[in-house]
C-alpha cells in the first residue's frame, strides 16, 4: 500500500487535493475536502458520537482550523444524505465558516430546513442556512469552480442518498458516500448503475468508497426484507408495541406506517428528530401513508392497547439510548407496562452489548415481550461484493476506502488489492492526510490538523481536554467535599464536615473508619496554622491554610484506601466579630 507521510506539506497551486476531516477510523464526522487551482469544495459535513469516556461531551465535529485558515478557497458544501454522520455538523461550519453554497438533494435541503425550524431557539447560523441552501437536481451537471459535480442515486436507508461524480482538471473522482445495493428498493429509486459503469467507461481517477460494511460477506438485505417480520410480530402483540429504530431511516419508516395500515394500528410518533423526519419525508413525497392512522402523543392514552404503534427516536439518533429511555421509565411520551412489546429494529454496537443486556433485563422485569436481530434490521452500508461491485464498476486508477474504523479502513484496502488493484494505488489514509494528484500521479505528502472537536450541546462551546480529564477523574474516582468554620484565633468553630459523592469507596468500612482519622488530621492541621497566629498581625491565611487542609486529606486518602479523588474544601472565615 501507499506510504503514508507525516508532518506538513504545501499542496501546488497545479495539482489535486483530496483530505478528510473525518470519517477515516470513525463512523460518521464525514467531511472530504477537494482543492484545485487555489479554491476547494467540500464533501458532507457529519457529527459523531462520542465514546463512554468522554464525559460532557455530546458530539464529535470535524477540526475547522485548516479551513477557517482558508476559507475564502471554498466555493461550496455539497451534501450526499440526510443521515447525522454526513451533515449533523452543518450549522456547526457555518458558524466557523464562510461558506458561500451549500448544496444537497432535496430531502437532504428539507431535513436541514425542517430541523431548523423545529429548533427552540433559532440560532444565526441556521438563519445564514436557509440564505445558503440551494437543492440539486439529480444527474444534472452543476460547475462549480474548477469542479464539475453531478449527484448520482445511491441506496441506503434514507431517501435521496446521493454519491458524487466530481470532475477535476487531473481526472474523475467518484465518492460514494454510505450505500449499498438494493434491488427492492422501498422508494423504488435503483443505485445508479448507468451513471457509476459511465465514469468506469470513460475513466475514474479516485474512487473514495464506503467501507463500514467491509466486514460482512456476500450482499446487504434489501430495507423490504424485514417488512414480513415486523409485521408478524405487530399483528400477534396483544397489548402496545413500540419500535426503537435509527431516526433517519425513511424507508423503515415507510415499512411501519405500512405495517400500522395492515395491522388496525394508529401510529404515534416520539422524538423530536424523528418528527422532523416524517415531515421532511411527506413534503419531498418519500413518506406515503393513509392520514386517519396518524395520532398525536396526548392520544396516546385514550386508544385501546391494541391499536397503537408508537415509533420512538431520538435526537441523538442513538437508539440503544431512546431504548434505554424507554425501558427505565424516563420517556415523557409513554411509559412501558406488562404486556407491551418492544422491537428494537436498530444494530447494537459491539461496545454497547453489556449496555444493551442491561436493558433487556430492565425490558423483561416490566413484563415486556422485546423482539430484537437481523430480522428486524439490515445495514444502511454495503457488504463484501457490493464492494467489489462498486470497483469493478468504476475501475479506478487509485482507490481510497472511507467511512470506517481503522479496522474497517484496512480491510476494505485489502479487498481491493485482492480485487486486482496494484498495492501502490491503494490509499487508507487517516484524518488530516493530504493525498495530493499531479500528472496523474498520487501520493500523500503531509498532514493538516484534524483532531475531532469535542462539543458540549447544552452550553453550545467546545469543550477542552482539560475539562473531559476533570469529568473523567470526577467519573471514576469521586469527589471528597471538606467543610468547615474557623474564627480569628485560628479556633473551629464549625465543623469539620466531610462528605463524599459519585465514588464505590462511600459504602466500604474502610471509609467510615477512614472519616475518623480525617477529622483528627484536619483538626491537626487547623491547630497547627492556630499556633503560629501569636505574634502575627494579618492573623490567619486562609488560603495557605485551604491548600494545606486539600493535601492532609489526598495524601490520607491515598494512603488509606489507595483513593484519588477530587478534593475540594470549603473554609468559612468568621474572624470579623474578634476584629471589633
Amino acid at each position: 500500500m501507499a506510504h503514508i507521510a507525516t508532518g506538513t506539506a504545501d499542496i501546488q497551486y497545479d495539482s489535486l487535493a483530496l483530505i478528510p476531516l473525518g470519517g477515516q477510523n470513525e463512523l460518521g464526522q464525514m467531511l472530504w475536502i477537494l482543492q484545485f487551482g487555489g479554491e476547494m469544495i467540500l464533501v458532507d459535513a457529519g457529527a459523531a458520537y462520542p465514546a463512554e469516556d468522554l464525559p460532557g461531551v455530546d458530539l464529535l465535529f470535524p477540526n475547522t482550523n485548516f479551513l477557517e485558515a482558508n476559507q475564502e478557497r471554498i466555493l461550496a458544501l455539497l451534501l450526499t444524505n440526510g443521515h447525522e454522520e454526513h451533515c449533523g455538523a452543518v450549522n456547526y461550519l457555518l458558524r466557523h465558516l464562510a461558506i458561500p453554497k451549500v448544496m444537497a438533494p432535496r430531502f437532504v435541503s428539507q431535513l436541514l430546513s425542517q430541523s431548523n425550524i423545529a429548533s427552540p431557539t433559532r440560532t444565526a447560523e441556521q438563519n445564514l442556512l436557509a440564505e445558503v441552501l440551494d437543492t440539486v437536481e439529480v444527474r444534472k451537471a452543476y460547475q462549480i469552480g474548477p469542479f464539475e459535480v453531478e449527484w448520482m442515486h445511491v441506496n441506503n436507508a434514507i431517501a435521496d442518498a446521493c454519491a458524487l461524480r466530481i470532475t477535476t482538471p487531473e481526472g474523475v473522482v467518484v465518492y460514494t458516500s454510505s450505500f449499498k445495493l438494493d434491488q427492492t428498493p422501498v422508494d423504488k429509486r435503483f443505485l445508479d448503475i448507468n451513471g457509476l459503469a459511465g465514469s468506469g467507461d470513460k475513466g475514474v481517477l479516485a474512487l473514495i468508497s464506503d467501507s463500514a460494511g467491509v466486514e460482512n460477506r456476500g450482499y446487504t438485505p434489501s430495507e423490504i426484507s424485514v417488512k414480513a417480520e415486523l409485521l408478524k410480530h405487530v399483528k400477534n402483540a396483544k397489548g402496545r408495541v413500540f419500535v426503537v429504530f435509527p431516526g433517519t431511516n425513511t424507508h423503515r419508516l415507510q415499512i411501519l406506517f405500512d405495517v400500522a395500515l395492515a395491522t388496525g394500528r394508529k401510529v404515534v410518533l416520539s422524538g423530536e428528530s424523528l418528527v422532523a423526519t416524517a415531515l421532511s419525508a411527506v413534503v419531498t413525497g418519500n413518506l406515503i401513508y393513509d392520514r386517519q392512522i396518524e395520532a398525536t402523543v396526548e392520544q396516546l392514552r385514550s386508544l385501546p392497547d391494541e391499536e397503537v404503534l408508537v415509533i420512538a427516536s431520538g435526537i441523538d439518533e442513538e437508539p440503544l439510548i431512546v431504548l434505554d429511555v424507554l425501558a427505565f421509565g424516563r420517556n415523557p411520551d409513554a411509559k412501558l407496562k406488562d404486556g407491551d412489546t418492544v422491537i428494537y429494529s436498530a444494530n447494537i454496537v459491539p461496545g454497547k452489548l453489556r449496555h444493551m443486556a442491561q436493558v433487556l433485563d430492565q425490558l423483561l422485569s416490566l413484563g415486556v415481550k422485546t423482539i430484537q436481530g437481523p430480522a428486524v434490521h439490515v445495514s444502511k452500508h454495503a457488504s463484501r461484493e457490493e464492494l467489489k461491485l462498486m470497483l469493478s464498476m468504476t475501475r479506478p486508477r487509485y482507490f481510497i476506502p472511507t467511512v470506517g474504523e481503522g479496522r474497517h479502513i484496512m480491510h476494505h484496502a485489502q479487498l481491493a488489492i485482492e480485487w486486482g488493484m496494484d498495492e501502490e494505488n491503494v490509499f487508507p489514509i487517516k484524518n488530516g492526510d493530504i493525498l495530493e494528484v499531479k500528472n496523474g500521479v498520487a501520493s500523500v505528502i503531509g498532514t493538516v490538523e484534524s483532531q475531532s472537536v469535542l462539543y458540549n450541546r447544552e452550553q453550545g462551546e467546545r469543550v477542552t481536554t482539560f475539562s473531559v480529564q476533570e469529568r473523567r477523574a470526577l467519573s471514576m474516582e469521586g469527589v471528597v467535599t471538606v467543610s468547615l468554620a474557623v474564627n480569628g484565633s485560628g479556633e473551629i468553630v464549625s465543623g469539620p464536615s466531610i462528605t463524599a459523592g459519585a465514588s464505590g469507596f462511600i459504602k466500604s468500612r474502610e471509609w467510615l473508619d477512614t472519616q475518623d482519622e480525617l477529622n483528627e488530621a484536619i483538626v491537626s492541621t487547623v491547630k497547627r496554622f492556630a499556633d503560629k497566629l501569636p505574634g502575627q498581625e494579618d492573623g490567619l491565611e486562609l488560603g495557605p491554610l485551604k491548600s494545606s487542609l486539600r493535601e492532609t486529606v489526598m495524601k490520607l486518602l491515598r494512603a488509606k484506601m489507595s483513593a484519588k479523588p477530587t478534593v475540594q474544601v470549603v473554609l468559612h472565615d468568621l474572624s470579623f466579630p474578634f476584629n471589633n
